[in-house]
């Protein structure tokens, strides 16, 4: 059988606190680059969707390769439309049989298969930025700031990237140690020679 969450009151009286879910990731807000690859006509369709990501304070700097991914498909995606507007979704395409005579069959349009393909990698790429009505709240919000990420120290610890390691050979610690030593022992000296 659960146990009956506690109230407020209750952790006070014991000086816990309740266990809650963070509603806020502890990645801090950036812009991404383009990729170098991106044509400049999708250029504008990359800062429209990263205004849309910033609106939600679901934008970082590493969302570019995806949202990059996004945009060429979107840009497949209109080619291929363009192609079955003009030649329809079923076509007539010229078959050899066995004995080399010619005939015309209905077939799908190709295009159609890359219009269908585009369209499931754009709305995948949609439901992982959080663009799509299922997945809009599973996206926590970035940390808008450095005050918001400093509230949390573990968040602040994670976020603070690798820090440079620094390695002493046995002989440049001795020297250190010898060099304390000495500084001790001279200022010892110096200070028995005020008192006296």
């Amino acid at each position: 059988m659960a146990m009956p969450a506690k109230s407020s009151e209750l952790h006070k009286l014991h000086g816990t606190k309740p266990e809650t879910k963070s509603i806020q990731s502890p990645i801090p807000a950036g812009r991404p680059k383009y990729a170098r690859n991106l044509p400049e006509n999708l250029r504008g369709l990359f800062r429209e969707v990263c205004k849309q990501l910033q609106e939600r304070r679901a934008l970082t700097a590493a969302d570019g390769p995806l949202i990059s991914l996004y945009c060429i498909c979107w840009d497949r995606h209109q080619r291929a439309t363009k192609k079955l507007i003009e030649e329809g979704e079923i076509t007539t395409y010229t078959r050899m049989d066995n004995h080399g005579v010619a005939h015309q069959i209905e077939k799908p349009n190709l295009w159609l298969k890359v219009a269908e393909t585009s369209e499931k990698q754009m709305v995948a790429c949609l439901d992982r930025l959080g663009l799509s009505p299922m997945n809009r709240d599973k996206v926590k919000p970035t940390a808008s700031n450095k005050e918001e990420i400093a509230a949390n120290p573990m968040d602040a610890f994670l976020i603070r990237g690798p820090r440079p390691a620094v390695i002493f050979s046995k002989e440049q610690n001795r020297e250190q140690h010898n060099a304390s030593q000495q500084a001790k022992f001279t200022g010892a000296e110096d200070g028995d020679a005020l008192t006296s």
